[in-house]
């Protein structure tokens, strides 16, 4: 066997064994493959039927939910809707925690936006967003979250929801 053959199978071998032991003790903080949800928590997101936000005075506030979990939903969001009630939302889910642009295209009603780490606690909110009439701004805030609720304007206020909140998805019952 000539020599670069063999060194050719010595770096698959080497490569070989990392990967073997990067995949199943993960040492290095690198990943092979995209991450994903795992299924049983797909299956529990999909069954999301409304939220409980803790706010500061202890307060259960529970709002209804639309879920918008896939790339088309989230685009279309809220859009074109002519009200929304008091203690109804919609619940983005992104597959991971990051920071998303928001904007208000075709929106006919002003909107609060509610940031949520994957930890499940409020990191930001922009109150009071106003649908845009030609040009539409993004809306950023300044951490990365996993979900995002859009609930009426002053839902925040009134309800006195904070940065720091906690938010528990309340899962249905039904299998």
């Amino acid at each position: 066997m000539n020599t670069q053959l063999k060194i050719i199978f010595y770096f698959i071998f080497v490569f070989g064994i990392l990967y073997y032991i990067q995949t199943k003790y993960e040492i290095f903080d690198i990943s092979f493959t995209k991450p994903v949800i795992e299924k049983k928590e797909e299956e529990k997101l999909n069954k999301i039927t409304s939220l409980e936000i803790l706010n500061s005075e202890g307060k259960k506030i529970v709002v209804s939910l639309e879920i918008a979990d896939t790339q088309i939903l989230r685009q279309q969001g809220l859009s074109n809707r002519k009200s929304l009630g008091d203690y109804q939302g919609m619940l983005f889910i992104f597959d991971s925690s990051d920071i998303y642009p928001f904007w208000m295209k075709d929106m006919y009603i002003p909107l609060d936006i509610i940031y949520i780490s994957e930890s499940f606690y409020i990191v930001d909110i922009l109150k009071e967003v106003a649908p845009c009439s030609s040009t539409c701004n993004n809306f950023v805030p300044e951490s990365e979250f996993r979900y995002v609720l859009e609930v009426k304007s002053g839902f925040s206020d009134i309800n006195r929801v904070d940065i720091g909140n906690a938010v528990i998805f309340d899962i249905s019952s039904e299998e």
